[in-house]
């Protein structure tokens, strides 16, 4: 990741869904790389059951004491985050609030208002009811990493900026578009004044760079089932994920105009 951990530092287990819903029509990007990202509705309440079930209770990012050492073996937390702003996300909500957790949304704000994403409305539900609402940047670069840095910096500030004014309070959390990263996505969220910064990589230790907290996720696809999520809460089989994600890594980098090639294929969108 190229970036520094806190010596003891808690571990973070972050767990990354995008759409819930059994209409993909009706939420979210309307392509082909979405439906894999795409629970129905008894596949997430599964996965809400058996995140009950564990020993963590789902926590905001804000409430965690990143830099904490004590070494009590009270160091290990879990966090929920739903990428895009998809409007599904109120559905999400509803089901949360029936066991009082709160989550993460990320919103690619360009999308505001359109069909199949949030209102500016529904954004300020999620907030109202105690959600964090952070930028997944303003257009959704595929591949994020590959923009030069000042186009990086400007992805978060104008988001956060639409997101500021839409809330009327500091934008302080995001996560990164795409899934790539290098070193320099991690540190233009800290020119744009982020302080948390969430990945795709399956990390639980979270790192700073500069003074933004870098933290890793793993990403949930819909044939994920309860039982993994059962040992993802429990932090099992977090080494697993990071070596399937790190084989996908040397792929992208070995071939990057197929890989470029493929990400268009998949995130060319349908028009209803």
């Amino acid at each position: 990741m190229g970036a520094s951990t806190v010596s003891a530092s808690p571990e973070v287990a972050g767990l990354m869904y995008h759409e819930v819903t059994d209409d993909p029509t009706t939420s979210g990007f309307q392509r082909p790389g979405a439906l894999p990202y795409t629970l129905t509705r008894a596949a997430f309440a599964s996965h809400l059951h058996a995140i009950a079930g564990g020993p963590l209770k789902p926590e905001l990012v804000t409430d965690v004491d990143l830099s904490s050492t004590n070494g009590n073996g009270k160091h290990r937390h879990l966090v929920l985050t739903f990428d895009d702003g998809g409007a599904s996300a109120l559905y999400v909500a509803e089901e949360l609030a029936k066991r009082n957790w709160r989550a993460h949304f990320f919103i690619i704000t360009s999308r505001i208002g359109e069909r199949t994403f949030l209102k500016p409305a529904d954004i300020r539900t999620l907030r109202s009811a105690g959600h964090l609402v952070g930028t997944h940047s303003h257009t959704h670069p595929d591949i994020f990493r590959g923009l030069p840095r000042e186009l990086m910096a400007t992805e978060w500030r104008v988001s956060r900026a639409i997101l500021e004014a839409l809330l009327g309070e500091p934008c302080i959390a995001g996560s990164v578009p795409g899934g790539d990263i290098s070193r320099l996505v991690l540190e233009s969220a800290g020119d744009a004044g982020l302080r948390y910064l969430f990945t795709s990589e399956p990390l639980v230790r979270p790192a700073r760079v500069g003074d933004t907290w870098v933290l890793g996720r793993v990403i949930l696809k819909a044939g994920v089932s309860a039982g993994t999520i059962r040992q993802l809460v429990a932090f099992h089989g977090w080494q697993r994920a990071q070596l399937i994600r790190r084989l996908g890594g040397i792929a992208r980098a070995l071939f990057p105009p197929l890989y470029a090639q493929y990400v268009r294929l998949r995130t060319r969108e349908r028009h209803s």
